[in-house]
């Protein structure tokens, strides 16, 4: 399939599923989300992201497997894919370029640090929804499938985990940890993540801790 065909119907297919979908998030929540936001969120939003998505040819549409993630992610997966459409290009652009090379065919968007380095987009990776900071690294094409998985359950989903272990580490930190790093039991009041974690001490287990992380920790690809 040409390349310009492959990248208007990435729009096409994004612009139109993703306004479907919408509209029927309002038919089954009683208007609750308008039709004319609905409309407008599908078509703005949902169109932008198949423009970028298209650009990029990030999904091979010359395989089953193509459009089955783009399938997914302008429908069941929606709200991953908007949020990461949204915020993952808002903020990721501060350090990086787009870049096709990493995103052709690998049914995602994915940004590039602009020079060498360290840190966030070097040896720090994230991934929004379908949108990346740092190419595929060890485990961030497993967040992807996380998020279409379980759909609109993964943003809640990990907004919960997230607020669970920083709670469970600052109770910690106050009260047993705190007492055992004043023995000198401890050389930290907080719980500390192991080596491989990407982010370390007291918010590095807070991170690692989260269902997602260790999901995605155990099943990395080396």
């Amino acid at each position: 399939m040409p390349g310009v065909l492959k990248g208007f119907l990435t729009f096409l297919v994004s612009a139109v599923l993703s306004t479907l979908t919408l509209l029927l998030v309002s038919l089954l929540t009683g208007g609750a989300l308008p039709t004319s936001v609905a409309v407008l969120l599908g078509l703005g939003l949902g169109g932008g992201y198949g423009l970028e998505a298209g650009a990029l040819a990030s999904y091979d549409l010359d395989t089953g497997k193509g459009w089955l993630e783009l399938l997914v992610d302008t429908t069941w997966s929606l709200p991953n894919t908007l949020f990461g459409f949204v915020f993952g290009n808002l903020i990721y652009l501060w350090f990086g370029d787009l870049s096709k090379r990493e995103s052709e065919g690998r049914g995602w968007v994915v940004y590039l640090p602009s020079g060498p380095g360290t840190g966030f987009g070097h040896d720090v990776l994230q991934t929004l929804g379908t949108v990346n900071l740092g190419g595929a690294g060890l485990h961030e094409k497993v967040h992807v499938l996380q998020a279409r998985i379980l759909g609109p359950l993964y943003l809640p989903f990990v907004a919960f985990s997230y607020i669970l272990t920083f709670t469970l580490q600052v109770l910690w930190t106050v009260t047993l940890g705190g007492l055992l790093k004043l023995l000198g039991v401890r050389d930290t009041p907080y719980f500390r993540p192991p080596d491989r974690s990407a982010v370390g001490g007291f918010f590095g287990w807070v991170y690692f801790a989260t269902p997602i992380e260790l999901w995605a920790y155990a099943t990395e690809h080396r």
